[in-house]
């Protein structure tokens, strides 16, 4: 006789090719009370035990993704190489040196296919390759973008569609049934939204596709309707149908290092850099809504934007188990006071604030400058000639090669001795860009998970298992599971010795993949004991120590 309800009714009739993300997970939780189910939930979840490392890359993995069926594991990073994973017999099917003269970003399968497949690099390159006609297609490269190319998705069972984010400001949109590549240089084809400043991550929804979620470089997030963008002639206006950000972070620009929508497409994860993790909802409802309005929060910011804080190449002094959960209330206060490379990026701050130094360097140039570096000389030189004293903003970038290592959001704050003179040093950074209309509420937030850190990296990825739990990398070197309801963190996963960036759940199954600093990539699934119900008096023990130590290192 077959089970008439619940989990393993689920498990049963599991079809092969389900799309919903541990939907194993959420079976279990049946029309009875969420306390009476809540503990089956978090069972299968502490039970989560490394199953597999596979040692195929030569650097770090910046993208891990599943294809549909997900019974193929796709891997790429700095190596620039494109590897395909059996992850059930851990073999590898594909391990392919692709074109992109940059650390490759995203890469993922295209839609109901398991031979194509797409990436995006630090150079802003898109590739678009079939596996079955390597010859023919490895050249197939749109080189729209001017800047980093952060993010791509795809939409669900279209495999001709294709949409990319970059820090150039741009949000396109490639029908690969009409173009299979682009050489323009500059581009103004597949353009979907000019939002006039960078763009760090989008994400399209499960339920609805049309709708599309953008992370500008102002720390707001806003939801439009791709349908609904259409230009006239050079202007484009388009109507914001939910915007959020947290507004007690209007004292400056954070940069957001990943969205994900919940399953059912109600709900938008947004993770902060040096910040926590956020939940909105998407409700037109005043209960769901704030009294502030988009416009206001961007036409009135507090203080001007961050600057970049300086490291050296392979400087990871704060990852791994020297790393500090971003709640310890003491933490940012203190985490500029230590440290060799703190003192010598305040140095080289108040050194370049020096108009006298940037004269005699800019009187006496290189002549090996890249063009973009030129561009952003002279911008710098357009701006002293304006001002006395000059700090180097957030937005002008110099530096020629990226490395998904680094962060844009590590910062220093500025030495300027004037108040006045700070705050005619606002940039565009913190002007709402046109394209949008920003006369809307703000939507309030719905939960906040705190305990990890995201400060090291461009890209943590949070994202939903099932309905029921939240996920994240940590630059503590630990994947961070929550209970989506009760903020409560339900279990810590050791994943790399210096920082977890990429969680990708499996389509159907009780697997997770992950990567990060480390040149491999991960699975872990259940380890099942018949002798316990619970681990949770072990966990519990486990999580106290790990904020005991971190409270330790902040004395």
């Amino acid at each position: 006789m077959l089970p008439s309800d619940g989990f393993f009714r689920n498990v049963y009739f599991q079809p092969y090719n389900d799309r919903g993300s541990a939907r194993v997970i959420n079976s279990s939780k049946s029309k009875s009370s969420y306390a009476s189910t809540s503990t089956t939930h978090k069972y299968f979840v502490q039970q989560l035990d490394l199953e597999k490392v596979l040692k195929f890359h030569q650097g770090s993995v910046n993208s891990v993704n599943w294809n549909d069926s997900g019974s193929l594991l796709l891997s790429a990073g700095d190596d620039k190489h494109i590897v395909i994973t059996n992850p059930f017999t851990y073999k590898i099917l594909v391990d392919y040196k692709t074109q992109h003269t940059a650390n490759i970003f995203c890469a993922k399968f295209l839609p109901t296919s398991d031979n194509r497949v797409i990436s995006c690099s630090a150079g802003g390159a898109v590739l678009n390759l079939d596996l079955e006609r390597l010859n023919e297609t490895e050249q197939n490269f749109f080189y729209c973008h001017s800047a980093p190319c952060f993010k791509l998705e795809t939409i669900h069972d279209e495999p001709n569609i294709i949409l990319s984010c970059s820090e150039d400001g741009t949000v396109r949109q490639y029908d690969l049934r009409t173009s299979v590549k682009c050489t323009k240089q500059p581009c103004y084809d597949n353009i979907l939204v000019d939002c006039g400043i960078p763009v760090s991550t989008i994400a399209i929804s499960p339920v609805k596709p049309y709708q599309l979620a953008i992370a500008t470089g102002d720390s707001m997030v806003r939801i439009v309707d791709r349908r609904k963008m259409m230009k006239n002639g050079l202007f484009q206006k388009i109507e914001t149908e939910f915007a959020f950000t947290v507004p007690s972070l209007s004292h400056r620009a954070y940069r957001i290092s990943s969205l994900a929508y919940s399953p059912d497409g109600r709900d938008v994860l947004a993770s902060y850099s040096n910040e926590e993790i956020y939940l909105f909802s998407l409700h037109k409802n005043p209960n769901f809504c704030t009294d502030n309005c988009a416009n206001d929060f961007l036409e009135n910011p507090q203080n001007p934007p961050p600057y970049r804080r300086i490291r050296l190449k392979g400087d990871l002094e704060d990852t791994g188990p020297n790393a500090l959960p971003s709640f310890e209330d003491g933490y940012r206060r203190r985490a500029f006071s230590y440290g060799l490379m703190d003192q010598l990026s305040r140095i080289l701050i108040d050194v370049f604030n020096s108009p006298l130094l940037i004269s005699i360097v800019m009187q006496h140039p290189r002549t090996d400058y890249s063009p973009e570096v030129t561009a952003s000389l002279r911008r710098i030189m357009r701006e002293i000639d304006k001002q006395d004293e000059f700090i180097v903003p957030r937005n002008i970038n110099i530096m020629e090669n990226y490395s998904a290592n680094s962060n844009e959001n590590d910062i220093v704050t500025p030495t300027s001795n004037s108040n006045n003179q700070r705050d005619e040093n606002k940039v565009n950074i913190y002007k709402k860009p046109p394209v949008f209309d920003d006369f809307i509420k703000l939507q309030s937030i719905k939960k906040r998970y705190t305990g990890h850190r995201n400060s090291r990296t461009l890209f943590k990825q949070a994202t939903f298992w099932g309905n029921d739990f939240i996920m994240s990398g940590s630059d503590c070197g630990h994947v961070f599971v929550w209970d989506r309801y009760t903020c409560e963190i339900v279990m810590l996963l050791e994943a790399d010795k210096r920082v977890v960036n990429c969680i990708q759940p499996h389509p159907s199954r009780l697997l997770l993949a992950t990567s990060g600093i480390d040149h491999n990539v991960k699975l872990w699934s259940p380890k099942f004991d018949i002798h316990s119900i619970s681990q949770e008096p072990f966990f519990t023990e486990q999580l106290n120590n790990y904020y005991g130590l971190s409270r330790e290192r902040t004395l």
